[in-house]
């Protein structure tokens, strides 16, 4: 297939250069046939791929949704016009006849990592703004983005060793959280409603999370927004609940849907 650059160059280098994630994502049908529970496949992108991706994401199905095959998809080679996978039968440890596959496929390129359908990237790990929650959430959405979600222990591990490996900082810095804390139920919300992770808190003098009377004195549960605390050094890191409508220095981490 022959990428017209006429048309799509200018807009696609620009978000390369940008360094906001490019997410692109299809589906490919191929014919395959296996005399054992493996096979090998190139399966192709049919768009146009200013580069070959970082990172890319495929499950595979019987193309007739009423075969009982199941397929597990080990991506072997990424290149720029296709990737090589590995399909694996799971349903039985068995060969299987010729069929129609249907490879479904997500992929992105830029700077950043993957952890489950979740892009993780910072905009700018050295730039360091002074500003609330709602313009963090504005600085992420005016990307196609959004504040992250942590959702428990190891995608709080995943989310703070890529902040201590990545953001340029001399000791500490900041960064806020899509979740809210409640002050008077002790509990972490998500931004889609669903509970939050409710751990890992900041070490301080403030005896994080900061419940209802906080420190210094609340009356109105002003606490809710969340922040994540990085150390580049110190074990003195964490989670940390404070009133969203202040402005504090953060270097902002934000996140996108992988397709």
């Amino acid at each position: 297939m022959k990428c017209i650059w006429f048309v799509l160059l200018v807009e696609v280098m620009s978000v390369v250069d940008s360094h906001r994630p490019l997410t692109n994502g299809g589906s490919y049908e191929l014919s395959s046939f296996s005399r054992n529970a493996k096979t090998k496949a190139e399966v192709g992108y049919m768009t146009c791929m200013p580069k070959a991706p970082d990172y890319v994401h495929a499950t595979a199905r019987p193309s007739n949704p009423s075969l009982p095959h199941k397929f597990n998809v080990t991506i072997l080679e990424i290149k720029r016009g296709s990737f090589i996978v590995e399909i694996e039968r799971i349903d039985q440890a068995i060969w299987w006849d010729t069929m129609l596959i249907t490879v479904d496929w997500s992929s992105y390129i830029g700077h950043g990592m993957v952890y489950q359908n979740l892009i993780l990237w910072f905009p700018d790990a050295a730039d360091k703004r002074n500003i609330n929650v709602v313009t963090a959430s504005n600085y992420c959405t005016e990307r196609g983005d959004k504040l992250v979600d942590i959702v428990d222990k190891a995608m709080y591990d995943v989310v703070y060793n890529y902040c201590r490996k990545t953001i340029v900082f001399k000791s500490y810095a900041d960064t806020w959280l899509g979740s809210s804390y409640n002050t008077t139920t002790d509990t972490v919300t998500q931004s889609n409603g669903k509970p939050g992770y409710h751990g890992d808190w900041y070490p301080g003098d403030r005896k994080e999370p900061v419940k209802e009377g906080g420190f210094p004195k609340r009356t109105n549960n002003q606490d809710t927004g969340l922040r994540l605390i990085i150390s580049s050094t110190s074990t003195k890191h964490g989670m940390a609940n404070l009133d969203p409508t202040h402005n504090y220095t953060v270097t902002q981490l934000c996140s996108t849907n992988l397709m």
